[in-house]
């Protein structure tokens, strides 16, 4: 059963913000440009009766026109949830760090960055997480382009070898 209580405070935010609100499979969904991410969040945080303040997750997405970072909160002491979107422009993929709310979203931010290249103003430690310093591209991102692997001369090696 959907909490009217919250999706009337989620419509409230969604004009304070200038966002849109959205439902799918029973979800909603705030989405949201990424200037307006830390008064998004601190609000849905602090939603009276209703407050979203338990971050579960954060990843970045490509969606070709522009990259997303999508947050998925709930609470510890209710049923509500929340899903909010932050659109990141492509060419320069800035979006304040949610680490000043949550300090869980330190790794996350981290992963998002070393896979989409997605930069968070305000991380205390924003470097990459998986890959090495010096590893040239955001592997998650659609543009990014590998080399085929030839599985025939890998097969060719191993025999000729033995």
């Amino acid at each position: 059963m959907e909490n009217k209580v919250l999706r009337q405070r989620i419509e409230e935010l969604a004009i304070r913000v200038n966002g849109e609100v959205e439902e799918s499979v029973g979800a909603l969904i705030l989405k949201v440009k990424a200037p307006y991410i830390m008064e998004t969040l601190t609000g849905a945080k602090n939603f009276p009766d209703v407050p979203c303040d338990f971050l579960h997750d954060l990843c970045g997405l490509d969606l070709v026109d522009h990259l997303e970072v999508v947050y998925q909160l709930s609470s510890l002491r209710g049923p509500q949830r929340l899903r909010v979107k932050a659109i990141v422009e492509r060419e320069n993929p800035v979006i304040d760090s949610a680490t000043r709310i949550w300090q869980g979203a330190n790794y996350l931010e981290r992963e998002a960055y070393d896979m989409f290249g997605i930069i968070f103003k305000g991380h205390p430690n924003l470097k990459r997480i998986y890959l090495w310093d010096d590893f040239e591209g955001y592997p998650l991102r659609k543009d990014y382009v590998t080399e085929p692997i030839e599985l025939r001369n890998v097969v060719r090696q191993r025999t000729e070898g033995e």
